[in-house]
């Protein structure tokens, strides 16, 4: 529901929404010109690269800092509530689980300080007018200094090797953003900045990013917060014709983006994969196959919070249904999974099209990318992405505004 002048927005209320989604956003930024920096000097893998990063965290819970006295002004014992249950069900599992002693002690620090965080900070959003606001500034700056980095890199100023999963995931909020975007308004230039990242994506990241990029792209095209005229309708057709003519070309298409790319010494990992034959799991299967095995030796309980890392080696299990099973067990675990899909699917069936929005900008960024990579436990945006949907499906009595 809109606002107007007999009815206007709390000062108050702007201001503080507006610190908590710098604070979750600064994230994206932070992490961007990092990456940028590390990549541009050549310092990975130095000294100085883990002050650097040191740095960038610091500059991350000042952020967070910042917007900490809004939050507890909103959410004061539940701050203190979730951070006294998670310290005890980590402090069980380190006492339980002792082979997991050592990835517990690692997870503390980002868990405390960015998931947390991450997840409380977006519960108590009020006004997500101002939030997705916040979102598109973000997405603009981090798709600046991508496309800068990728110029770099294509002149040969800059080398990240044969692919970057982490680039791939930053240059993931600019193309959600720009897409959501174009399918609301048709603009063109919102387009040219959409091919511009998912040609960033394909040749220098990960295929986890173009899968997020597509399940947003349905779940945005069949419903959105657009009026139903000639120009929409004419404009429907002409993607479901456009897509359907890249679909049958699509393997031209990606060799040619191949050859072209080669022209500047990149040699694109995702681009090989999409073009050779079958499906490549890069070891997947094996990590799959491994945890499940050790889930089945402890079906009630599992292997505890870190065990996927002590059975790996260090590494993770890839899939977040697989590690959430692995952690509390199967009983437990299918609660688990079945709390997060039910929420999901009922900020999926609200009513109010700028909800839903904000649903599926949040599911592609936080949510998605998990069934193939990465570990939810330590990574905010599977928490800032749990905290906005059970947020709007709590539906707070929270201000209801057209997107800016």
């Amino acid at each position: 529901m809109g606002m107007n002048e007999s009815n206007p927005k709390p000062e108050v209320l702007y201001k503080d929404d507006k610190k908590i989604s710098i604070a979750l956003m600064a994230t994206f930024v932070t992490l961007t010109a990092q990456y940028f920096i590390l990549v541009f000097f050549d310092l990975s893998g130095l000294n100085v690269s883990s002050r650097i990063q040191l740095l960038s965290k610091g500059v991350v819970a000042m952020v967070f800092l910042y917007a900490l006295p809004s939050v507890l002004k909103r959410s004061r014992i539940k701050f203190f509530v979730i951070y006294m249950l998670t310290t005890i069900v980590l402090l069980f599992h380190y006492l339980i689980f002792e082979g997991n002693r050592p990835y517990i002690t690692d997870m503390m620090i980002p868990i405390f300080t960015m998931s947390l965080p991450g997840f409380i900070y977006a519960s108590c959003i009020r006004d997500f007018a101002v939030f997705k606001s916040t979102m598109k500034k973000a997405a603009n700056v981090v798709f600046f200094i991508g496309l800068l980095l990728t110029l770099l890199i294509f002149t040969g100023r800059a080398s990240i090797g044969s692919y970057s999963m982490a680039f791939s995931y930053y240059m993931l909020l600019p193309a959600i953003m720009f897409t959501d975007d174009f399918l609301d308004k048709f603009s063109f230039k919102m387009l040219a900045f959409d091919i511009l990242s998912i040609i960033i994506i394909l040749s220098l990241g990960s295929r986890g990013a173009i899968l997020c990029i597509m399940v947003f792209t349905l779940l945005k095209f069949f419903r959105r917060n657009a009026k139903l005229s000639n120009v929409r309708l004419i404009g429907d057709l002409s993607l479901i014709v456009v897509a359907l003519i890249m679909l049958i070309y699509l393997d031209q298409i990606l060799v040619y983006l191949y050859g072209f790319i080669g022209k500047f010494g990149i040699n694109s990992r995702t681009l090989r994969i999409f073009l050779s034959q079958g499906l490549s799991l890069s070891g997947r299967d094996t990590i799959y196959e491994s945890i499940v095995s050790e889930i089945l030796k402890h079906p009630l309980f599992g292997i505890g919070i870190g065990g996927d890392r002590n059975v790996l080696g260090g590494a993770y299990a890839h899939n977040i249904l697989i590690e959430i099973i692995a952690n509390y067990g199967i009983p437990l675990g299918i609660v688990v999974i079945l709390f997060i899909f039910i929420n999901i699917l009922k900020a999926l069936l609200r009513k109010d099209p700028f909800d839903y929005s904000i649903a599926i900008i949040w599911l592609s960024l936080g949510f998605v990318h998990f069934m193939v990579s990465g570990s939810y436990i330590v990574d905010i945006r599977f928490w800032t992405f749990l905290g906005v949907i059970l947020n709007i499906t709590r539906n707070n009595s929270q201000i209801k505004n057209e997107a800016l």
